[in-house]
């Protein structure tokens, strides 16, 4: 059984996501319709099932298969031992709040797909989405060991 190469995977993705991003550019940083949106400058707060199956979607494969390979490469920000993801938080953006299922992606992923395959300048701006405060303990623990995210995350 071969090994296989996450690395050859998350470029596939990021060109994926790129040339994505070029043709409709709303599927990043636009609050309550994006698939993911930068929270600071290190992490993207991504809707989760959204941006696993768009991302499937644009670099053909199955959602499992992002997940995957997103979680072995730490493009997903993942806790020890169970390596999932998926946080539910509270979030907001200036009108009333909202609860979803969110996973963290390292900023460099989507910065990277943005910038090389994408067609921008430089990489997206931190949006206005905000994470609930009262939802940063659990942030915070879920990042253990790990940079969290800063406080201009939080509202």
């Amino acid at each position: 059984m071969p090994l296989t190469d996450y690395t050859e995977i998350v470029e596939k993705l990021q060109k994926a996501l790129g040339r994505g991003f070029a043709e409709e550019p709303w599927i990043l940083n636009v609050p309550g319709k994006s698939i993911a949106c930068k929270i600071d400058q290190f992490y993207y707060l991504a809707v989760i099932p959204a941006f696993s199956e768009q991302l499937a979607r644009l670099g053909g494969m199955f959602p499992d298969q992002v997940n995957e390979a997103l979680v072995k490469t730490g493009n997903f920000i993942t806790k020890a031992p169970e390596r999932n993801p998926v946080l539910p938080l509270t979030l907001g953006w200036g009108g009333p709040s909202v609860k979803v299922k969110a996973a963290f992606v390292d900023a460099d992923f989507i910065d990277r797909a943005v910038k090389t395959y994408g067609g921008l300048d430089s990489v997206l701006n931190v949006t206005e989405l905000k994470i609930s405060s009262a939802d940063r303990d659990r942030v915070e623990a879920f990042f253990e060991d790990k940079t969290p995210p800063q406080k201009l995350a939080y509202f």
